[in-house]
């Protein structure tokens, strides 16, 4: 299915769980903790609860807007967004292959024992599993991981990479329990992604109970405009610095890592102030680096572009276009699906080359898929 003579493949096409996945798959030992939703009546998240009636931290509030687009969602919502409707979307928009991740994580919390967040997380992936086995060539999984211990997410990393045929690692940027993404409290993590051949994906929580920048502006004015401005690209730009100037892709050079949904445009100012720090003081550094930030980042990392983000353009011509890839975000309320290819084909100055690396070349070679 090529789209304007392209083959397509979705780095980050997002699905909405229904409201039993925890009942159904998520270990019965935790009782009452397990998380229960009420079937979905209208577009957008589950608001997902205790027994008791305590929502879950990323559960408690839905994205403003969710009534206004549910019109172009009617289909998907009449299927309660299953696998057939997931498939039916890609068709509408041209979408060959896509790996599917989460919409909102429960287990973002720093107050959760790490037993708990790990079972979320298991309960999660067994079921994007069983979801994508309706067509296992097109819809690919990505595996969602908690670092609250190091240990369990490299068993869970294990087991969703050899038993479920996770494509990819799905994780969020923010610290947790203090502990940044590059200490080396987490190597042991970044060896077995690296090992496995399993890329990591950096994609940051809505609304996590964990040190996030742009939590600052919940409860101010308009802060429904600068916390969603903000979030994801800050955390990002947080995450690039971790990696790319924290040291973990000098000890890891082969693994693979996404930076996903919030923007590419930032990318060549960010990877030139690294550089400048890194030139200035290189000689005092705790952690050796032998190289540029910027020369990490384009050995081992991707960014996604998001399809009316013009300034790609820019990005291309500075960075050039071997490490940008493209999601639709589908079902989101602020995707432009079925038109979310057609707006970005319609960007101005991208060569057909560079097109077809960000549509297809690229995305494979994040997943290692041919």
């Amino acid at each position: 299915m090529a789209r304007n003579g392209f083959k397509i493949l979705d780095s980050d096409m997002h699905v909405l769980e229904p409201y039993d996945l925890y009942v159904k798959y998520m270990d019965p030992k935790w009782g009452d903790r397990v998380p229960r939703g009420e079937p979905r009546k209208k577009h957008g998240q589950i608001k997902f609860k205790l027994a008791d009636g305590t929502f879950m931290r990323g559960s408690s509030k839905g994205p403003p807007g969710e009534d206004k687009v549910a019109p172009r969602y009617e289909r998907a919502l009449r299927r309660n967004y299953d696998a057939l409707s997931q498939l039916e979307a890609m068709d509408a928009e041209g979408l060959d292959v896509a790996v599917l991740f989460r919409t909102f994580p429960l287990h973002c919390d720093d107050s959760l024992e790490p037993q708990y967040a790990n079972d979320l997380c298991k309960a999660w992936n067994n079921w994007i599993s069983d979801f994508c086995k309706e067509n296992p060539t097109r819809l690919k999984p990505s595996a969602l991981l908690t670092l609250h211990d190091v240990d369990l997410a490299v068993e869970e990393t294990r087991r969703a990479v050899t038993e479920l045929g996770a494509a990819g690692l799905s994780l969020v940027p923010e610290p947790v329990n203090g502990r940044h993404i590059h200490d080396r409290y987490f190597d042991p993590l970044w060896r077995e992604a690296e090992k496995l051949g399993a890329p990591i994906c950096f994609h940051p929580a809505a609304n996590p109970n964990q040190e996030q920048v742009a939590r600052r502006f919940n409860g101010h004015p308009n802060d429904v405009i600068l916390v969603n401005a903000y979030r994801n690209p800050v955390e990002l730009m947080l995450a690039v610095g971790s990696f790319c100037s924290g040291g973990v892709l000098e000890r890891f050079p082969k693994l693979r890592v996404a930076f996903l949904e919030g923007n590419c445009s930032w990318l060549p100012w960010l990877l030139y102030r690294l550089d400048e720090r890194w030139e200035l003081k290189k000689d005092y550094n705790s952690e050796r680096l032998s190289l540029r930030p910027s020369e990490y980042f384009l050995r081992q990392c991707f960014i996604a572009v998001d399809v009316d983000e013009d300034l790609v353009v820019d990005v291309i011509r500075r960075l050039g276009d071997d490490n940008v890839v493209i999601s639709t975000d589908y079902p989101h309320d602020d995707s432009h699906w079925p038109n979310a290819i057609q707006t970005f084909m319609g960007i101005e100055g991208i060569g057909e080359t560079s097109r077809r690396k960000i549509l297809w070349d690229n995305c494979a070679r994040l997943y290692n898929l041919t």
